[in-house]
């Protein structure tokens, strides 16, 4: 059986006792934080037995804080920050 691979998820947590994830399986950090949907929300990184981990201190958490506070960079990114709105019927 192959390896499965690591992957990223949009989290936030739900009166702080709860945490709720965005549910897609995001190749990559940045990615992962346009999927970010609650304020105070953030990304962890999933095992290959699906359970959540923390960023690493070093390459993650640095393309974390570039993405998510790097506001010059982030508006040219062909990156979608958010979800498309929906067209009134």
């Amino acid at each position: 059986m192959g390896k499965a691979k690591k992957y990223y998820e949009a989290v936030f947590t739900d009166s702080g006792t709860c945490m709720i994830g965005c549910g897609h399986k995001h190749q990559n950090i940045t990615t992962a934080t346009a999927c970010i949907s609650q304020p105070g929300g953030y990304v962890v990184g999933v095992n290959r037995w699906g359970k959540f981990r923390q960023l690493n201190d070093e390459e993650e958490e640095a393309e974390f804080q570039r993405v998510m506070f790097d506001h010059d960079k982030r508006r040219d990114s062909k990156v979608p920050l958010g979800l498309p709105h929906a067209k009134n019927v």
